[in-house]
């Protein structure tokens, strides 16, 4: 795994479809609330809004933008915030080894100065 990923595992009960329609309809209501002529989810729909940083909470203008939909197997979203901070955060539904849905989030940051990946590092010691 690499250092500049967090990765959660998630087993569930529900049918994989369901639970991809499901995180399919939320995404979408927060996409619509930020741009109401966005319908439906498609790969290159984006939407920029203001949210706070996660190391330092400041206030910065972020872009979203989905970049991958594999029905039923894998959602991503790329999001950017000022000074060259990306973040990729994908929805990964697979069958464990044991044969059990699970859902694989994971998070891959880049982030470009020294000083930004240092925070991070330490940060992603707090959330791992």
């Amino acid at each position: 795994m690499r250092a500049d990923t967090l990765t959660y595992r998630y087993l569930y009960q529900a049918e994989p479809a369901r639970l991809y329609q499901t995180l399919l309809d939320e995404q979408l209501k927060y996409f619509s609330n930020h741009d109401p002529n966005i319908k439906q989810l498609h790969v290159g729909d984006q939407i920029t809004t203001s949210l706070k940083t996660k190391v330092q909470k400041l206030d910065s203008v972020t872009s979203i933008k989905v970049t991958k939909m594999i029905p039923n197997k894998e959602f991503q979203l790329l999001t950017h915030q000022a000074g060259n901070h990306n973040i990729t955060q994908t929805f990964e539904f697979k069958r464990n080894p044991n044969g059990k849905n699970e859902l694989v989030y994971s998070e891959q940051t880049n982030i470009q100065t020294v000083r930004g990946q240092s925070y991070f590092f330490i940060t992603a010691l707090l959330y791992k």
